[in-house]
């Protein structure tokens, strides 16, 4: 009887399991800096597991579609970095916000015009520790963007900028025919395999 019903639960919880949630970040900057070149990523994001969020602390294995687009850059090819001892940012759990951790937290996101590590790139860090003009580490959070054409300065300096969480997190809906079918099935395993139950036990008396 327990195998049979561990046997119908197994088939009831394919339908009823439901993806992974997942949360994007996306970019917007407030200062382009000064200097030569002056510009901003025209659109910057990239994607992280929603565990990952919801146990404060995002890897850099974790980032995935690497999104980045820079006037005058042809950006093809995408990597995540990090850019302290920690290869994590931390954030919080409920919002998504980048968090002060620890000064040696912090990771970023670079795009590369012809193949990885070539001159020509944007980079921008997430969760980076914020410092003082003087390279004193604050207790606060402070990200900002980098561009090189050809390893020239591409990108005013200094520049800064924050990074947005959207989460997208499946709803429970309504089960397909199909998952209802199955569940169906696995309901009738285990009432068949009660009615057997009954039907094979004998009491005898004397």
């Amino acid at each position: 009887m327990n195998r049979l019903l561990l046997a119908a639960l197994v088939a009831i919880t394919p339908a009823a399991a439901q993806a992974a949630g997942t949360v994007t970040y996306t970019w917007t900057t407030t200062s382009q800096g000064f200097g030569s070149h002056v510009d901003q990523p025209t659109s910057a994001s990239f994607d992280v597991p929603y565990e990952a969020v919801l146990a404060g602390k995002i890897l850099y294995s974790d980032i995935s579609n690497i999104q980045l687009v820079y006037p005058g850059l042809t950006l093809t090819s995408f990597t995540p970095t990090s850019v302290g001892l920690d290869n994590a940012a931390f954030v919080d759990p409920v919002t998504g916000a980048l968090l002060y951790h620890d000064a040696e937290q912090g990771l970023g996101v670079v795009g590369y015009q012809g193949g990885l590590f070539s001159d020509s790139f944007l980079s921008i860090t997430f969760d980076s520790v914020a410092h003082t003009q003087g390279g004193q580490a604050l207790s606060s959070v402070a990200d900002q963007y980098n561009a090189l054409n050809s390893g020239a300065p591409y990108a005013g300096y200094p520049t800064a900028g924050y990074w947005t969480a959207t989460f997208k997190i499946p709803t429970r809906g309504v089960p397909e025919p199909a998952s209802w079918a199955m569940m169906l099935g696995g309901f009738g395993l285990v009432g068949g395999a009660m009615r057997r139950a009954r039907e094979t036990t004998k009491v005898r008396f004397g």
